[in-house]
């Protein structure tokens, strides 16, 4: 591969992770009450503070309406983990996770520039991803200590799109850190048959 290729799929790394970021626009997680979904928020949502009492689907909605009317007691079990219930609090560290897709980005921009570039992008696109997966299962513990083990979350088309492109942002990266250590091996083995 000629080198101006080479620099060009080096400055491409970073579309995947830029990508991720719209994928993150997509629900992060599948919440279902009785097998059926009640909820899908995306990341932003969350991170912006997620609303129950207006996003909720059926039957989540309407067993919430009974309960406010029904008995009201049983809220405030929910304001132990919710304070503002059904409003969640926001998020805002979630922002984070956007902030380390955009610097994994930039550092696979100016790889081109040094080898430390791309490690930086290798390591900040694998932190986001993590912490996304990370986020899901607070959120599953969340959804077990105040559903009574009836409310279940799992992961959603976002937290897929988004894992699977850092993950082939993470495989263009690896191939630019390859790249220079598999032409130094054939050039010292080019050498090593020049002599003999």
């Amino acid at each position: 591969m000629p080198d101006k290729r080479y620099r060009l799929f080096q400055r491409l790394v970073g579309l995947p992770y830029l990508l991720a970021l719209l994928g993150l626009l997509m629900p992060l997680a599948n919440v279902s009450c009785a097998e059926q979904v009640i909820a899908e928020p995306s990341m932003y949502e969350i991170a912006l503070g997620y609303d129950l009492g207006t996003e909720l689907k059926e039957p989540g909605a309407g067993l919430l309406k009974k309960m406010e009317e029904g008995n009201p007691r049983s809220i405030e079990r929910f304001k132990d983990f919710i304070p503002n219930f059904p409003k969640m609090e926001p998020m805002h560290h979630l922002f984070g996770i956007v902030g380390a897709l955009v610097i994994a980005a930039i550092f696979a921009f100016i790889a081109p520039l040094g080898y430390y570039a791309s490690l930086g992008s290798l390591a900040m696109g694998m932190l986001s991803m993590f912490s996304l997966w990370a986020v899901l299962s607070q959120i599953g513990a969340l959804c077990n200590t105040i559903g009574m083990n009836v409310l279940q979350a799992e992961p959603g088309v976002g937290i897929y799109c988004a894992s699977a492109l850092i993950l082939i942002g993470t495989a263009m990266n690896l191939a630019c850190i390859a790249r220079p250590i598999v032409d130094d091996l054939r050039a010292k083995r080019a050498a090593k048959k020049n002599v003999k």
